[in-house]
């Protein structure tokens, strides 16, 4: 026995959301290293690590930084600046992964101020964080968007 189906569906062109995302400026991949406080030395003989920023269910100015649990264990809401394109969390924000708290201080993206391997000029970030787990202790973190281009993966710090 042989059944043949045919399906067919209206075609209906989608609207987009005309509230968009507000964050929309800075979502996306980083690459971004931390850096011990003497803002040379990577923290823990570390390298670039991806990272995404990505909006709350908000969808205000808040945002997330996430590393995915993969390297500093930074997952954490952040508030953005939207004119200046600087951010900052709350004090002793809650920290997703590890169940402790991070402050985000000095957060600042500067538009077309990064050259990556592949000559694409993309925007740059710089952020402290202190964690709960190393108190005293304010990290610098700093990197780049993700252009996604092959020879852009995995970009190596060099002091």
């Amino acid at each position: 026995m042989l059944v043949s189906s045919i399906v067919s569906c209206d075609q209906v062109e989608s609207i987009p959301d005309e509230n968009g995302i507000v964050v929309d400026e800075i979502d996306g991949g980083w690459w971004i290293i931390a850096l011990d406080p003497d803002g040379t030395t990577p923290a823990y003989g570390g390298d670039y690590q991806k990272i995404d920023i990505y909006n709350t269910s908000e969808n205000d100015n808040t945002f997330w930084l996430d590393d995915h649990g993969s390297w500093m264990e930074l997952k954490a809401k952040a508030t953005l600046d939207l004119e200046a394109l600087t951010f900052s969390s709350d004090v002793n924000t809650p920290e997703l992964y590890t169940d402790g708290t991070v402050t985000i201080t000095n957060g600042v993206i500067t538009k077309d101020s990064y050259t990556t391997a592949t000559g694409t000029v993309v925007d740059a970030i710089m952020f402290e964080a202190e964690f709960s787990w190393d108190p005293g202790t304010v990290y610098i973190f700093k990197g780049h968007q993700s252009t996604a281009k092959v020879d852009d993966l995995y970009p190596t710090y060099y002091e």
